[in-house]
């Protein structure tokens, strides 16, 4: 019950990663606010957490709307009284050309934009003046290498990283941990989505595993948990990879 009585906002929270964040917080005793721009999917979210004994709400709306997030974080400070950790979930990708990319402001509005506006909702309407409190930013492995195909996205998720780092050195004095998972090929809904696009890629991605498969969702999210929690307590500014030793094959060999 490493989260008992905390508050939790996760933002894309309605399905993939951060759905499970939503169940493995809830279950260790936090209170979780749960976003999604699809209502749908905040509500079904929040149904699941409470079927399984936890307790949730919903917060859907638009993640890269400055406005909303701002707003969204006073509703739970109003209604719960603080922010104890926030995790920056939400993220977008699509699989086009550079040349042809006619989603880049879109995606980094999503993918960069918003874990800015909603972190800094977060400290100045709670973490700065309780001098507490923990930010947990997904990037991808798009965060450390590039690949073809998805510019946006890999500009974003470096610059994720980038914010991380701005932000844990420049809060680390007011209690706040800011820090950056980035996953590697995971099971959601997304990946599905972009193996149906270009699948012979993805056979490619999976066969360079070293551990020989893709992750889970939940351990994705364990590794959330982590970050966000009490035994992370002198962790702040990291740039973590979960990846199942994908970045460690640098070499462009192939796992025996």
């Amino acid at each position: 019950m490493r989260f008992q009585d905390k508050i939790v906002i996760i933002t894309g929270a309605g399905s993939g990663m951060g759905l499970a964040a939503a169940g493995l917080f809830a279950a260790e005793g936090a209170t979780v606010w749960i976003n999604d721009i699809k209502a749908d999917a905040a509500e079904a979210a929040v149904a699941s957490v409470e079927k399984a004994g936890g307790r949730a709400h919903a917060i859907p709306g638009d993640v890269a709307d400055e406005a909303f997030a701002r707003e969204a974080v006073g509703m739970v400070v109003s209604r719960s009284g603080r922010v104890d950790v926030l995790v920056n979930n939400a993220g977008v990708s699509t699989i086009e050309p550079a040349t042809e990319y006619g989603v880049w402001k879109r995606t980094m509005s999503i993918n960069l934009d918003a874990p800015f506006y909603w972190s800094r909702a977060a400290a100045v309407q709670s973490m700065i003046p309780n001098r507490a409190g923990a930010i947990v930013n997904v990037a991808s492995n798009a965060g450390f290498a590039a690949f073809p195909g998805d510019v946006g996205y890999i500009a974003s998720k470096h610059g994720v990283t980038g914010l991380t780092k701005a932000l844990a050195v420049e809060w680390a004095g007011h209690g706040i941990r800011v820090n950056c998972l980035c996953p590697g090929l995971t099971e959601t809904n997304m990946i599905r989505e972009m193996e149906a696009i270009d699948a012979d890629r993805f056979v490619e991605r999976r066969r360079r595993i070293p551990m020989g498969r893709i992750g889970r969702p939940e351990e994705q999210a364990a590794a959330m948990l982590y970050l966000a929690s009490d035994g992370s307590s002198y962790v702040t500014g990291l740039i973590m990879n979960n990846d199942g030793g994908q970045m460690a094959l640098y070499s462009g060999f192939s796992p025996q």
